[in-house]
């Protein structure tokens, strides 16, 4: 039988198959597909499974010239740059950069921090008196604040002034807790007392337990400063701006005078002793002698306010320092301090000192709490309120 014209290839023949036209027409055409150099690709023939032969496609041109084929040649064997390769690179050298930044930040910090005076009290929150179940917030970070005043041997280690400084990182604000040192409250092993002894009995430990204990704080930190070495802070600040009545000019002065006798180590000068009144820019030792003031009236009330506005006006003569000068300004400051926080915990402080932020305080007892003074069974004189009522007062104040 006669082989039928079908317009296909016969089976077993390999190539593409051939097309049937008209009588003279021209033969089918090899598809090429054009590249540069001028030479081209021939499409591989089919295998009888119609898969495409093992090579893609066959060079059956010629180059231009020699050259172009060794160039090409040279092209082939060269290794081919991976992907993501400048990338990579890139971020090496931002690690790199990160790591130098870090490197100088923490040098800079210890520059700072060197002659800190840095203790450690037990991580353990029931022995730092807070019970369970006590309010706390991750933005707010709570610290003790203890001035002692070693003027005379029957004042060491007495807690002259006793303060919570609230970190609020959520609000912005620096928050300032006074507690009267003439306070009557429960310490643990001791009974009730004025809360100033409990710095006196069992350290800062101690002190702090009894804050936490009777206003139901969550304090794990402390900062202690002698009130000799808060004259020399005052004087590494420049000073601070404070207002004078004549009244508290009359004090400042007896108060310096007092120094002098009580410690050599004042250095009490003549210039030191204040002729006039109003705005005046007091140094360190006038400073302090102000915050001491407590014959006024008033008495310890305002004595505790007292000691609020000098540090308030720090707080001011501190933005109003290049912050630039911070390095040079802490290194100065921190040989007087004695603090139980951690570098990094003061390292998470840090940044906030670069804000914006605003301050508030608050002295307790005050008007909410209904004090009223009158002498404890040992016959000394104390503050008795609501010690329940000034919690709620005090946490009112720092969670808002």
């Amino acid at each position: 039988m006669s082989e039928r014209n079908t317009g296909r290839a016969p089976a077993g023949r390999h190539g593409p198959p051939r097309r049937t036209g008209s009588r003279g027409s021209r033969p089918p055409q090899r598809r090429r597909e054009p590249l540069r150099d001028n030479y081209y690709y021939e499409e591989p023939p089919r295998s009888r499974g119609g898969r495409a032969a093992p090579q893609s496609f066959e060079d059956i041109s010629s180059y231009s010239s020699p050259g172009r084929r060794r160039a090409d040649q040279l092209a082939a064997r060269r290794p081919r740059r991976k992907p993501g390769g400048g990338k990579r690179a890139f971020k090496t050298v931002l690690l790199l950069f990160a790591l130098l930044v870090l490197a100088g930040g923490l040098y800079v910090f210890g520059y700072m921090l060197s002659g800190l005076t840095m203790t450690s009290l037990t991580k353990d929150k029931d022995a730092l008196g807070i019970a369970p179940g006590t309010f706390t917030d991750s933005s707010i970070k709570n610290i003790a604040l203890f001035g002692l005043d070693a003027r005379e041997d029957e004042n060491v280690g007495r807690s002259d002034a006793l303060m919570v400084l609230s970190v609020d990182s959520k609000h912005h604000k620096l928050k300032l807790t006074s507690i009267l040192r003439d306070s009557q409250v429960y310490i643990d092993g001791y009974g009730y007392d004025k809360i100033t002894h409990a710095y006196a009995y069992g350290g800062p430990e101690l002190a702090v337990r009894t804050l936490n204990q009777n206003y139901h704080l969550d304090i794990e930190n402390y900062v202690t400063v002698n009130f000799v070495e808060m004259a020399k802070i005052v004087d590494a600040f420049g000073g601070v701006r404070l207002t004078v009545s004549e009244a508290e000019r009359v004090e400042i002065n007896n108060n310096l005078y007092y120094l002098s006798v009580e410690s050599a180590d004042a250095d009490i000068q003549n210039s030191d002793y204040l002729n006039e009144t109003g705005e005046l820019l007091l140094n360190g030792k006038q400073a302090v002698s102000y915050a001491r003031i407590r014959h006024l009236e008033g008495g310890d009330d305002m004595r505790a306010g007292r000691q609020q506005i000098v540090l308030q006006a720090l707080i001011q003569q501190l933005k109003g320092k290049s912050k630039l000068a911070y390095p040079a300004l802490v290194h100065n400051v921190v040989p007087m301090c004695e603090t139980s926080l951690g570098y990094l915990d003061m390292m998470g402080l840090a940044p906030f000192l670069l804000t914006d932020f605003t301050m508030e305080t608050l002295t307790v007892p005050g008007q909410e709490e209904n004090a009223y003074g009158d002498f404890n069974e040992n016959g000394a004189w104390v503050y008795l309120y609501d010690i329940e009522a000034a919690a709620a007062h005090i946490s009112r104040f720092i969670y808002e």
